[in-house]
């Protein structure tokens, strides 16, 4: 029979607030409830000790509670080095875990791979998320940390068939007035589970302060208390550096107080809501020998936020098509030109990171994420010639071919100007392109064609895989063969030579090395049938697409009457008003 736990008589140790919220754990554990860790910071690590002892003393009374599941985010653009020592914190919980017959698991959880940030820069187009580009202020934290985290919460409710699932955080009302009014306002506390948007949450150190933090770590480093590490004293060097050097973990609330304290915060090296990522300079400057590695990181960094309102190197043809068939043109997403460019600076970045062999490598785009950005350029057609990303790749990581990030100067916004209208259904009705149609199939190549309905009417396209999400199939060097052999023979056996771009799609679709979210086929292929329009506009006009769009945009006043025009002829009975 589970038992309360009293909370008056735990002072056994100097941090009483250990004590309070060990007990809180060990109660929900006893109570029935799962739960998630997120580990990431200072905070959360405190969180785990009290958790993690919450966890075994609740086994020690009921043999049945658990498990507890800690997680770490990747969302790919972590700062490295803290990144890393989580995921030595992950092998100590596991192996704590293993020494005292503790059910815990531990897993890293990523975004989608569409969602990832830098498919979503460099393969998409999205422009760099900052104050000004982002609807809302942290809507790259929902997209890359949160999502991922509730995708995993919704199956382990599935899993465990209850909905007793709690989501535990490092978040405490002492780190800053808006983290305070964000758990005000979700209600979360540190006594109970609360139901929010993420699921049953709870913040077991909301009440502690940053003092309290650092001095649980300065206990478990006396051998006052049991950890399932006995690594802190890295995460307090790593503290330190970000903090400029100075880590202060007593400063009271003297005048530079703010500033001695080890509180720095280290997050995404291309989280751009701040002018300066400091704690990563800080920690660049203070110590290179450990950090100094990263520096190319905070210059891709100053590169693209420089270079974000230049509209140079924006796209001019938007991505949105109204119902009349046209799509807006002006300053939208990066042009490929600046995506090809982003490409060369990071596989340069990260090939010559790996043959330094440091004691941390980077890896920011393998052949998944490689072969998901060259799927969203083909999608869009726009290329000089056919697997323009698969090219790059092997200039640079196997011909040794460097690109560096050139030197820039800011450059602020500017007046936007008026946007026109490119009648682009009207170009692609009167080409009709192919899509993912291919006059192959009709021959020995039959037994590929695959259908999909829609309205009513059958299409024929090439063979493709569908799955949960848009994916690129790791598994048996599926993705590593097309890059380092298939491709190669593609291009050896001039099958990309003076070809619309868009027959890499069908490279990368046929092949199966890239699946489909279930029901996108349609979209893929009107998507194809507008790049291969496109590409025949550039080759009837013989000037650059983007020029070829501009000619022949309309204002939005031309816009309406065309449209107006139109619909009189198809109605001629119909009086227009």
């Amino acid at each position: 029979m589970n038992k309360a736990i009293n909370y008056q008589y735990l002072s056994s140790h100097e941090h009483d607030k250990y004590e309070i919220t060990v007990a809180r754990a060990q109660q929900l554990f006893l109570e029935g409830w799962r739960v998630v860790l997120g580990l990431s910071g200072k905070d959360s690590i405190a969180t785990s000790v009290c958790v993690i002892e919450g966890l075994k003393r609740a086994k020690a009374i009921n043999a049945d509670v658990g498990p507890l599941y800690v997680v770490t985010t990747d969302t790919t653009i972590e700062n490295i080095v803290i990144h890393d020592y989580m995921l030595t914190l992950h092998e100590n919980i596991t192996a704590y875990a293993t020494e005292n017959d503790l059910p815990i698991e531990c897993h890293i959880l990523k975004p989608a791979l569409s969602s990832q940030p830098l498919i979503e820069y460099i393969g998409r187009g999205k422009l760099l998320r900052t104050p000004e580009t982002s609807s809302k202020s942290r809507d790259c934290a929902y997209s890359w940390k949160i999502m991922p985290l509730k995708t995993f919460m919704s199956d382990l409710v599935k899993k465990h068939q209850t909905e007793k699932i709690c989501s535990m955080s490092g978040s405490r009302d002492d780190e800053s007035l808006k983290r305070a009014a964000n758990l005000a306002k979700r209600q979360e506390t540190e006594f109970t589970p609360v139901l929010t948007e993420l699921g049953w949450t709870m913040a077991p150190i909301k009440n502690w302060t940053l003092n309290d933090v650092w001095q649980l770590f300065s206990i478990i480093e006396d051998g006052d208390i049991e950890s399932y590490s006995d690594h802190f004293n890295l995460l307090k060097k790593h503290y330190s550096a970000g903090n400029g050097g100075v880590c202060d973990l007593f400063a009271g609330k003297s005048f530079n107080a703010a500033v001695k304290k080890c509180g720095s915060r280290h997050g995404c090296f291309l989280c751009c809501q701040t002018a300066k990522d400091t704690s990563l300079e800080n920690q660049i400057e203070i110590d290179p020998k450990t950090y100094g590695f990263m520096k190319p990181l905070n210059d891709l960094r100053t590169f693209m936020l420089n270079t974000l309102f230049d509209y140079n190197y924006r796209s001019t043809l938007g991505r949105k098509l109204t119902k009349d068939g046209y799509i807006k043109v002006g300053l939208n997403q990066y042009s490929l030109e600046y995506r090809m460019n982003l490409l060369r600076y990071v596989l340069s970045i990260q090939t010559d990171a790996y043959e330094l062999s440091g004691n941390h490598t980077i890896d920011l785009i393998d052949y998944r994420e490689l072969l998901a950005i060259q799927y969203h350029w083909s999608r869009e057609g726009g290329e000089s010639e056919a697997g323009m990303a698969l090219k790059i790749w092997h200039e640079v990581v196997n011909e040794g071919v460097r690109y560096a990030i050139p030197e820039t100067t800011y450059t602020p916004p500017a007046f936007t100007p008026e946007y026109r209208y490119f009648p682009l259904m009207k170009f692609v009705d009167n080409n009709q392109p192919e899509g993912l149609n291919d006059e192959g199939l009709d021959y020995k190549f039959k037994s590929l064609a695959r259908m999909f309905k829609r309205n009513g009417e059958n299409h024929r396209v090439i063979r493709y895989t569908e799955s949960q999400s848009f994916d690129v199939v790791t598994a048996d060097a599926h993705a590593m063969t097309f890059v380092e052999d298939f491709y190669l023979d593609l291009v050896e056996g001039g099958h990309l030579d003076n070809k619309c771009p868009t027959v890499m799609l069908k490279q990368l679709l046929e092949s199966g090395v890239v699946t489909l979210a279930k029901g996108t086929i349609g979209r893929v292929h009107d998507d194809a049938r507008r790049a291969q329009a496109l590409n025949s506009l550039k080759a009837t006009l013989d000037i650059p697409i983007p020029d070829a769009i501009m000619q022949l945009s309309v204002s939005e006043r031309q816009m309406h009457l065309e449209i107006t025009s139109r619909v009189a002829q198809e109605n001629p009975q119909q009086t227009l008003f």
